[in-house]
C-alpha cells in the first residue's frame, strides 16, 4: 500500500511538473550514437527558452536469448543528465514474464531502480547475471546465477529481470554525458543563476563549480546567489559554501552581522561550519559582543568552539572581557573550567583580570 501511495504521488508531482512546462518555446533534437545505432535526443524549453529537462524515446526488444519482447519506454534526464522518470503508453505496458503487466509496486520499484545510479546492476553483464541452464526462466529472479542471486535479488523486479537491467542501462549508460555536454555548450549567466536558485542539489553543487574558484573568488554578479545559500533550506549546499568561500567578503562589520544573523537560523552542523572559518575572520567588537551574548544558548560543544572564535581575536572590548570572566564564578563549572583553560591563553585578559585567573580554583 506505502510504495502504490508513493508511486501515485510521483505521478502527480511528475504530471504538475510537466504540466508547468506544457507552453515550452521550442524543442531541440540531437542524433546521437549509442553501440552503433542512432538515436534521438530531445531538450525542451520552457515559454522563457530557459532550457528544462531531456528525452528520449526508447523502442528496444528486451532479451538475451531467443525469445524477446518489445518495450516502448519515454525515459527523461535533467539537465545535468541525472535521470529523472519514464513514462510508458497505455496501449503498450511494460509487462513480466508469462506478458504480466506491472503492478503499480512494480512501477514504484521501477523508479526506485532507475533513480539509483549507483545500482549494482552497472558491475554486471547480462550473460553474467543469467544461469545458462535455467530454461523457461530467463526473466525471472530464479535465473540469476547462484554466485550474485542474492548480490543483485534487490536491485530487480521478480519477472523482469531483463526489463530492469536494460532500462538501467539505458538511463546511466553513455546519454548522460551527451547531456552534460550539450548543456555545457548552452551554459550561460542566466542558466547558472537558475542552477543556484533550484531545488535540484545537483544543479547548485554544479554551479558552484563553475563560478567560485579555487581560492574561493566568486565570479562577478553571483555573490548574492552564494550568500544566499547560506540560509537555503539545502544544508550540504550551504556547507559547501562555507568550505569554499573566500572570507574577505567578511570584512566589513556589516557583512559580519549579517553572518551573525544566518548563524542564529542555522542548523546545528552548519553552525560547526560557520565557527570554524569565523575563527579566521578579525570580527568587529559588535560581532564579537554579540557571540559573548549568544554563549547560554549555545551547547557545550558549540559553546567551547565559540569560545574558541574568541581567544583568536587579537583584542575583545572591555565590556566582552568582563562578560566572559563572569563565567569563573558561575555555577557551571564545566563552562567555567572552559573560558579559564581558552582565555588563560589571549594577552589582554591575563593583563586585565591576572588576578582572577591566578586565584581562579576550577
Amino acid at each position: 500500500m506505502i510504495s502504490m501511495l508513493r508511486y501515485g504521488l510521483s505521478l502527480l508531482m511528475s504530471y504538475v511538473w510537466l504540466a508547468s512546462v506544457q507552453a515550452q518555446s521550442a524543442r531541440e533534437s540531437y542524433t546521437l550514437t549509442e553501440q552503433g545505432e542512432t538515436y534521438e535526443l530531445v531538450l525542451v524549453f520552457d515559454a522563457g527558452k530557459q532550457p528544462v529537462y531531456y528525452f528520449r524515446d526508447i523502442f528496444t526488444p528486451v532479451c538475451l536469448d531467443n525469445v524477446c519482447k518489445p518495450v516502448r519506454i519515454k525515459l527523461f534526464w535533467d539537465l545535468l543528465g541525472n535521470y529523472l522518470r519514464y513514462e510508458v503508453p497505455k496501449a503498450e505496458p511494460l509487462t513480466k514474464l508469462d506478458h504480466k503487466e506491472f503492478t503499480p509496486e512494480d512501477h514504484s520499484k521501477l523508479q526506485e531502480i532507475l533513480s539509483n545510479e549507483n545500482s549494482l546492476l552497472k558491475d554486471f553483464k547480462m550473460e553474467d547475471l543469467v544461469d545458462s541452464t535455467s530454461q523457461g526462466l530467463s526473466d525471472s529472479v530464479d535465473a540469476i546465477t547462484g554466485a550474485t542471486k542474492n548480490t543483485v535479488k534487490g536491485e530487480v523486479i521478480e519477472g523482469a529481470l531483463y526489463t530492469c537491467y536494460t532500462l538501467w542501462h539505458l538511463a546511466h549508460g553513455t546519454t548522460p554525458g551527451e547531456i552534460l555536454k550539450i548543456t555545457q555548450s548552452k551554459l550561460n549567466d542566466a542558466l547558472l543563476h537558475h542552477f543556484l536558485r533550484s531545488d535540484n542539489y545537483h544543479y547548485v553543487y554544479f554551479a558552484l563549480g563553475e563560478v567560485m574558484d579555487t581560492e574561493g573568488l566568486v565570479r562577478a554578479g553571483f555573490l548574492t546567489d552564494v550568500l544566499t545559500l547560506l540560509e537555503s533550506d539545502n544544508v550540504f549546499a550551504a556547507r559547501r559554501v562555507w568550505e569554499r568561500i573566500n572570507l574577505s567578503y567578511f570584512a566589513t562589520d556589516k557583512m559580519q552581522e549579517q553572518l551573525w544573523r544566518v548563524f542564529d537560523r542555522s542548523p546545528y552542523m552548519q553552525q560547526v561550519a560557520m565557527l570554524k572559518k569565523i575563527s579566521e575572520l578579525s570580527l568587529d567588537s559588535a560581532v564579537v559582543l554579540q557571540i559573548v551574548d549568544y554563549l547560554p544558548q549555545l551547547n557545550q560543544a558549540l559553546f567551547k568552539q565559540a569560545l574558541s572564535v574568541l581567544a583568536s581575536q587579537e583584542t575583545l572590548s572591555k565590556a566582552a572581557q568582563e562578560k566572559l570572566m563572569a563565567y569563573l564564578t558561575a555555577p557551571d563549572k564545566e563552562r567555567a573550567r572552559a573560558v579559564y583553560e581558552v582565555m588563560k591563553q589571549h594577552k589582554q585578559i591575563r593583563e586585565n583580570f591576572n588576578e582572577q585567573l591566578r586565584t581562579y580554583k576550577p
